[in-house]
């Protein structure tokens, strides 16, 4: 599946990131349309605990 990333690229980080997406896409009951919200959303969410990785989610 991954066989052409770029060596760079964190998968565990992306995975995280998809997962929190679509928890929060569920979440908010599935709504079509906001998936770019919940992308983003999601971005942060992985970002913040990286920098404080004590902090809650």
């Amino acid at each position: 599946m991954y066989e052409d990333t770029e060596k760079f690229v964190d998968l565990d980080f992306e995975q995280r990131v998809r997962q929190r997406a679509y928890d929060l896409w569920e979440k908010d009951g599935r709504q079509g349309g906001r998936e770019t919200d919940y992308w983003f959303e999601a971005l942060r969410m992985e970002l913040d605990s990286r920098e404080r990785p004590d902090a809650e989610a």
